[in-house]
């Protein structure tokens, strides 16, 4: 089984609530504990500045097409089976700010 590592962009067919389409998008994936599942984080090309929002610096060398913000407040946990394929990695830099955004979100 394939195992995620925090970091990789990869390309998902996410769930459109209320209507049981799918729209592919791309997302960060945030954590894979080696099961089917996967929590990932939704990459959009909207800009985007709310709490857990973050603009990506090196979106460029991840395999994205275009500027891209990263939204860690909209994570969601879905079947390995819904990634497409992986498109990149994100560069240490943007990866460890994205690291540290999300413990300030995420503590308890």
């Amino acid at each position: 089984m394939i195992i995620y590592k925090f970091g990789e962009v990869v390309l998902v067919d996410f769930p459109q609530s209320g209507n049981g389409y799918r729209k592919r998008r791309p997302a960060l994936a945030v954590l894979d504990i080696g099961d089917a599942d996967v929590v990932m984080a939704p990459i959009t090309t909207k800009e985007r500045s709310g709490q857990g929002d973050y603009k990506l610096i090196d979106w460029s060398s991840s395999g994205l097409l275009q500027e891209s913000w990263v939204r860690l407040a909209k994570i969601v946990c879905l079947d390995k089976s819904d990634i497409t394929c992986r498109l990149g990695q994100f560069t240490d830099y943007d990866k460890n700010i994205l690291a540290t955004l999300w413990q300030s979100l995420y503590t308890f």
